[in-house]
């Protein structure tokens, strides 16, 4: 159990690290919120936008692959346990993450595109 909670502190710690730099994204704030933001950015600013998203998208993958390592490792009789419970939230989680962070990727990518297709 400790190994286990070093290696997810580890993974959050790495993925604080990549997701710190640069563009800042934030998985919670609502698509209507991103869609009014991206209206605002121009073509430089949108693209560091989705490249923030990619960022934390890599980040995550390489968080869900872990997981999945973790959970694999679990013998068939604790795979009803609550370590893999627990893992199995885990990956649920990372999953909504996702699909929020991939949302926002694509409203500014559709603002991009409207912009550069204006020109």
């Amino acid at each position: 159990m400790k190994r286990m909670m070093g290696a997810l502190a580890c993974a959050f710690i790495s993925v604080g690290i990549l997701c710190g730099c640069g563009e800042s994204v934030d998985e919670n704030k609502p698509i209507a919120d991103v869609q009014a933001e991206a209206a605002k950015l121009d073509a430089k600013q949108l693209e560091a936008k989705i490249a923030a998203c990619k960022k934390f998208l890599e980040a995550k993958k390489v968080e869900a692959d872990e997981l999945a390592k973790k959970i694999g490792e679990i013998s068939l009789k604790d795979m009803l346990g609550p370590e893999a419970k627990e893992l199995k939230e885990q990956a649920s989680k990372i999953g909504e993450s996702v699909e929020k962070v991939t949302a926002q990727m694509e409203a500014y990518a559709k603002e991009l595109k409207n912009k550069t297709a204006a020109k």
